[in-house]
């Protein structure tokens, strides 16, 4: 599990905490822009009720406050979970506790904003700035790990486009650390102490940081009390060497030149499809492999900021992709689709278990079509004896539902109607996808096959309930269904 405890070679940073300023490197970072940051930092404690497909264990992460009159706090999207029912619990530098509730989570981007009460805000904690500066290669930077007392952390950022295979694709920055820091949730941060990028991923030599762009767009909407636009065409896309490009995809050095002279910043790199998420206008249209040329009739270049932006900023229901692909150019038309549409928000308790429609993130780890009826989770006494991974207190399940008593039942309001009937009937059978990998002795499965399981249902087991999400309220509320 990624939150352990810090290193203590960390400790020694301190030292000069009484001084004007504090050395490390070529960085000159005062004391008082330190002691500011340290305040602003505050814990996240997550506790866990009802969770679609994120494990449901106690979660801890930091965050940071960056708006005091609207009592926003910024952290890690995979820290506050894409869609769970929980308690937010945020922890100041004082040992003040509040409770927050979840203001936004981009569907895509390994982000959220939750919010607490400004009142309850410490009067010493001034809002962090949020750069609008794309970050530089070699720059100096900190971080602020918030455990038991804030812990400094220095580096330097190595990479500016930095891909990494972390939820959904998002442009990242990457920071040379001497130790594991353990900041996720927590920002990186300039020698003024403004934010240049969101701590949300590292190892025991690197942090790695989220492009702020993706958190200025979301702030602008939330401030005008608006969703933040999100478009998208289902391509999940990574930056590719261009000599890789010439060598296995045929590109002409003549197209490399003319790529590098129009951006000569991008360090031989160049945007590539990845892999398609079923179900999405890219599918069928663009291919893994594919290189991103132009962007209705624009150069694009390897940032793939740039390219979630532009998407977001399109008047337009629709774009045209000039791609390469095995030695030549097309031009690929290609409808947008909402990427908000495709949020969870409504689960379903039902024996045991809890069904939802999948979203964008769940849709690419299954390998299905996004809103398709899945079940993940589920009580150890489950009344669905499905192929499972057993844990603690938990099972991990992979149920893509296809019918019960031959009846089709793919969608949550057709399994919400049918309940009532299946809890009369009390036995049922149940037709589903197994999408998890079954061991047969030596040997493991991975075809994602059909079967077919009897249910029995206990109703000595929580009664079946709906829980949807109040947007106004900002938190989920849950209904028993009607079984008479």
């Amino acid at each position: 599990m990624r939150y352990k405890n810090i290193l203590s070679t960390a400790l020694g940073l301190f030292l000069a905490i009484g001084a004007y300023s504090i050395c490390y490197g070529k960085a000159n970072f005062k004391s008082g822009v330190i002691e500011n940051v340290k305040r602003s930092v505050v814990s996240v404690d997550i506790h866990i009720a009802l969770t679609a497909y994120i494990p449901p264990l106690g979660v801890h992460g930091a965050g940071v406050v960056i708006d005091k009159q609207a009592g926003y706090i910024l952290t890690s999207g995979i820290i506050v979970g894409p869609s769970i029912i929980a308690d937010y619990t945020i922890g100041f530098f004082n040992g003040a506790e509040t409770k927050a509730k979840l203001a936004y989570y981009d569907p895509w981007v390994d982000f959220a904003i939750l919010q607490v009460d400004p009142s309850m805000l410490p009067k010493e904690i001034q809002p962090i700035k949020l750069s609008n500066k794309d970050p530089l290669l070699g720059q100096s930077v900190f971080t602020i790990a918030k455990k038991k007392k804030p812990l400094l952390y220095t580096g330097s950022i190595d990479d500016a486009n930095f891909s990494l295979e972390w939820t959904m694709p998002q442009h990242c920055i990457r920071v040379s650390m001497p130790s594991k820091t353990g900041a996720y949730g927590s920002l990186i941060f300039n020698e003024a102490g403004e934010d240049i990028a969101l701590n949300c991923a590292g190892s025991a030599t690197m942090d790695v940081g989220l492009h702020l762009a993706y958190v200025h767009h979301a702030l602008a909407a939330l401030k005008q009390q608006q969703l933040p636009v999100r478009k998208h065409i289902g391509a999940l896309l990574t930056t590719y060497p261009l000599d890789e490009a010439i060598r296995y995809n045929h590109l002409s050095q003549s197209s490399q030149k003319e790529y590098l002279k129009k951006f000569p910043d991008a360090k031989n790199k160049i945007l590539q499809v990845q892999r398609i998420l079923k179900g999405t206008p890219a599918a069928g249209k663009l291919y893994p492999g594919d290189l991103i040329w132009k962007f209705n009739g624009q150069w694009v270049g390897p940032n793939l900021v740039d390219f979630d932006r532009a998407m977001n900023k399109s008047s337009k229901d629709q774009l045209v992709l000039t791609i390469f692909r095995n030695g030549s150019f097309y031009d690929i038309t290609l409808p947008y689709y909402n990427l908000n549409s495709h949020r969870i928000t409504k689960m379903v308790q039902f024996g045991g278990t809890t069904f939802f429609e999948t979203d964008d993130f769940c849709s690419t780890l299954a390998g299905v079509s996004p809103k398709t009826l899945v079940a993940c989770i589920a009580a150890p006494n489950t009344i669905f004896k499905v192929y499972a991974y057993p844990q603690h207190h938990f099972k991990i399940l992979g149920v893509e539902c296809l019918a019960i008593n031959g009846q089709p039942v793919q969608k949550l309001d057709a399994l919400i109607a049918l309940i009532p009937q299946l809890v009369r009937e009390k036995y049922f059978t149940m037709a589903y996808i197994n999408h998890l990998p079954p061991s047969h002795g030596l040997f493991t499965s991975f075809a994602h096959d059909c079967y077919t399981v009897n249910v029995e249902y206990d109703p000595n087991l929580a009664p079946p309930k709906v829980w949807e999400w109040d947007p106004v309220h900002l938190e989920w509320k849950g209904q028993e269904i009607v079984l008479d």
